[in-house]
């Protein structure tokens, strides 16, 4: 033995003792194992991304996740890998035991001492969606605020959260914005209006005007117009003499028809931002000779618009520029009427403000319309009780009578200036929704006391804080009795705020929140339009939805028998016989490729770069997210390390050229063939059998087709598993995947421990995760069941 050899085991020997033993005498079962099976390789003289001899030990954060994963490595059986030789048994389960025990025990004495989950802030969602309820208003003012910092895990995660001076200033902004529309004392702002389609002079004026300069799209009618192109121009409440004063829910009110037209009508009512943001608040068809009165509530704010349209191709502008809209035989939408109402209150000065200023008399200035406060007692006194009331829900507890008054206190200078008592009172409303108790989540290590069980459970399920009834169960201390807090999350769960949850859980764990990130190349995908960029992301919202409420098993994101379509993402899927535009739950065609999340158009779009796919993206994504077991980063150096793909013409060709690269191949052999079962879907979800090329291609015929794209290579969808098993597409690899749906139900239940909790997985969690495993294999890991599950696990009970 070498003498270098000698010095690297004592090396080893001390580290393990210092670090992983922990007692007075090595174990020589860790020992025996490193020596024989690990040091070879994993040594200072080896590019890996473990070496022993430089390994800290376990209170070094980095180096404890070191040990994780290299007794993950061992349990796996991947270290050592298959080409050497493989260690003995005894030694091997003797080993892993004893690391697994020191790992728990000291992942479990750090979360006695300290809590599992750090402390967190409110995330910009949550914020939002707090300031709403707590002060009843409806619009959204956290656009001061900076987004979440993208971290690779959910924004919830305390130890990955900022909180900057940018953050102050958006939080202080933002409550100013909150209190000025929970407060309003001015003269009501509603008002009802109806649009004079037919002798409004700008309309007139762009019927006649030439198709080049946007007119000539729009022909006057009897009653009403006729539209036939999809603007955002024409038939807009701004230009149509709507102008928004007051922030509020409006009342859109329409008339429609399909004019002309022996097939339905899709039209759009579309709210744009004066930042050229936009947002359809109503789609919907139009059957021939079947008008329609159409209602929709829509929020506005100052400088809003909101217009009319209906989807419509290039192939009108062509009939157009020949016809003359006056002679226009095509399809069209015509709009019989349109008008507005709103704001929308129940009453004057609206609930938000009465349920604030409690205490104080509001009384109508019968000659202006505004609301005057009138007091019964001295100013601080009705500051005093104000405040009280509502810095006890703000922060989710009781307030003692010390807190209460370190914020009372700043109404003072306000009352010896004089000034009015809306002015006073603001001050320290927004002293609270600034303040450390309402941002942050925080408490003591061990069992979190009723009120933060309370929190965790609101937050968690609505995005917001509890209601009066969570708050009161928390007060009498019944919320810690395993029936009231079942009670609790089945009340929650049937509550639209639920609908919250949902969307950000989903949002961020299939990022479908990315949807949008990319747009489809035009001449490529041009049968990608508005209404199916709108319909994308609702299945899968609706799909999820449904596994909750009809605690569905979990291996239906794998595969299932249904997906959720409108007739807009039934024709995008070839699906026949669906009308249109709500969403509905189908039963799948036997034989179909879709069912499960991985082939719903919003995950094939969102693992996409709106032009071509990759199956490394899309590999990475099924080992990722669905299954929760993600590829390790690269050795040290492999950057640098570029395979020839000179004379590669494929996707498939280049990556094979990857993986005959030792270096790559490790990883790329996990990677690549789930990314490949997923190529037989193009960038919007459209199932393919070749990839799309730019142009027309070649030939006479084809150049004058005016075709923007023409078929590529063929696709292939078969690959081999890392362990060898043969698929030949997307409906075999999700048999394979089938397999391993312990796997999804264990990287679902994590996820939903992380989300909820705000602290990530540790070593010490896993029993958990096991324990509800096993009471949930037998109804094959019911989604509603693990939701249960989770709430009343000790992770989610504890600090």
């Amino acid at each position: 033995m070498s003498c270098q050899t000698h010095i690297v085991r004592a090396t080893l020997v001390g580290l393990l003792f210092a670090q992983v033993s922990r007692a007075d005498t090595i174990d020589p079962a860790i020992t025996a194992l490193v020596e024989t099976s690990c040091i070879a390789c994993h040594d200072s003289s080896t590019e890996t991304s473990l070496d022993f001899e430089s390994v800290g030990g376990l209170a070094d954060p980095e180096a404890f996740r070191m040990w994780v994963k290299v007794f993950d490595r061992i349990q796996g059986g991947t270290m050592p890998p298959e080409s050497e030789e493989r260690p003995d048994p005894a030694v091997l389960k003797s080993a892993t035991g004893t690391l697994e025990a020191r790992l728990r025990k000291f992942s479990r004495s750090g979360q006695d001492t300290a809590g599992r989950v750090p402390a967190r802030r409110l995330t910009k969602r949550e914020y939002g969606y707090t300031l709403q309820d707590l002060l009843d208003i409806e619009g959204d003012v956290t656009n001061h605020l900076p987004d979440e910092v993208e971290s690779g895990s959910f924004d919830t995660v305390g130890s990955t959260q900022r909180l900057s001076a940018i953050h102050m200033d958006g939080l202080l902004r933002a409550a100013d914005d909150a209190l000025g529309l929970a407060i309003s004392l001015g003269p009501n702002p509603y008002h009802e209006q109806t649009f004079d389609l037919e002798n409004n002079a700008f309309l007139n004026d762009f019927h006649e005007k030439p198709l080049e300069l946007g007119g000539n799209i729009s022909r006057r009618l009897d009653e009403g117009v006729a539209l036939f192109r999809d603007v955002d121009y024409l038939i807009q409440s701004g230009i149509l003499g709507l102008q928004v004063n007051a922030p509020g829910t409006y009342r859109i009110k329409a008339t429609l028809e399909a004019f002309q037209s022996k097939q339905p009508v899709t039209y759009k009512i579309i709210v744009k931002q004066p930042s050229g943001g936009a947002t359809i608040v109503r789609l919907g068809d139009l059957l021939p000779d079947n008008p329609e009165a159409i209602e929709v509530n829509a929020y506005l704010n100052p400088g809003d618009n909101f217009y009319v349209t209906l989807e419509s191709d290039d192939s009108v502008f062509i009939g157009l520029a020949t016809q003359g809209a006056k002679n226009y035989t095509g399809s069209g939408l015509a709009i019989r009427s349109l008008g507005v109402a709103g704001p929308i209150q129940q009453q004057w000065p609206p609930k938000s403000t009465r349920e604030l200023l409690v205490g104080v008399e509001l009384v109508t200035n019968e000659q202006n319309g505004s609301t005057i406060v009138e007091l019964s007692k001295p100013r601080i006194e009705h500051v005093r009780e104000i405040v009280d009331e509502f810095a006890e829900r703000a922060f989710r507890r009781p307030v003692d009578a010390a807190e209460l008054e370190s914020f009372v206190d700043l109404a003072l200078p306000g009352i010896e200036e004089g000034l009015s008592f809306d002015e006073v009172i603001r001050v320290p409303l927004r002293s609270v929704l600034c303040s450390p108790q309402f941002l942050m989540h925080s408490g003591q290590p061990g069992q979190l006391d009723p009120h933060s069980l309370a929190s965790r459970l609101s937050y968690f399920l609505w995005k917001s804080l509890p209601d009066d009834e969570l708050l009161d169960a928390a007060r009498r201390g019944k919320l810690t009795e395993a029936t009231e807090l079942s009670r609790q999350v089945e009340r929650m769960l049937a509550d639209d705020r639920s609908q919250r949850f949902v969307n950000d859980f989903i949002g961020q764990w299939l990022r479908l929140d990315r949807v949008n990130a990319t747009s489809p190349d035009e001449k490529l995908y041009p049968e990608f339009d508005e209404p199916l960029g709108d319909a994308i992301p609702q299945e899968t919202r609706s799909f999820f939805t449904t596994l909750i409420r009809e605690n569905a098993s979990l291996t239906h994101l794998i595969d299932a028998d249904y997906t959720f379509v409108n007739r807009r993402l039934a024709q995008h899927y070839g699906m026949q016989g669906i009308e249109g535009q709500h969403f509905r739950k189908v039963k799948l065609a036997e034989g179909s490729p879709r069912g499960g999340v991985l082939t719903q158009a919003a995950i094939l779009k969102t693992t996409a770069n709106g032009t071509v796919t990759s199956p490394v993206t899309r590999g990475n994504f099924v080992l990722t997210s669905l299954l929760g077991t993600p590829p390790s980063p690269p050795p040290p150096g492999v950057g640098s390390i570029e395979p020839d793909t000179r004379g590669k013409t494929t996707i498939r060709e280049i990556l094979r050229a990857h993986r005959d690269n030792a270096s790559c191949n490790t990883c790329h052999r996990m990677i690549d063939p789930p990314g490949f079962a997923l190529e037989s879907f193009d960038p919007i979800g459209g199932l393919r059998t070749h990839y799309r090329a730019n142009g027309a291609g070649e030939g006479f015929f084809a150049k004058v087709s005016q075709a923007t794209y023409h078929n590529g290579p063929r696709v292939d969808s078969s690959s081999v598993t890392a362990d060898g098993r043969e698929f030949s597409g997307i409906k075999e690899f999700k048999n394979l995947l089938m397999e391993q749906k312990e796997q999804v139900a264990r990287n679902v239940v994590s996820q939903l421990i992380v989300y909820s909790t705000g602290g990530e997985i540790e070593f010490a969690d896993r029993d958990v995760i096991d324990e509800i495993l096993k009471n949930t294999e037998k109804g094959n890991y019911p989604m509603r069941d693990l939701i249960h599950a989770v709430v009343h696990s000790r992770l989610f009970r504890e600090k």
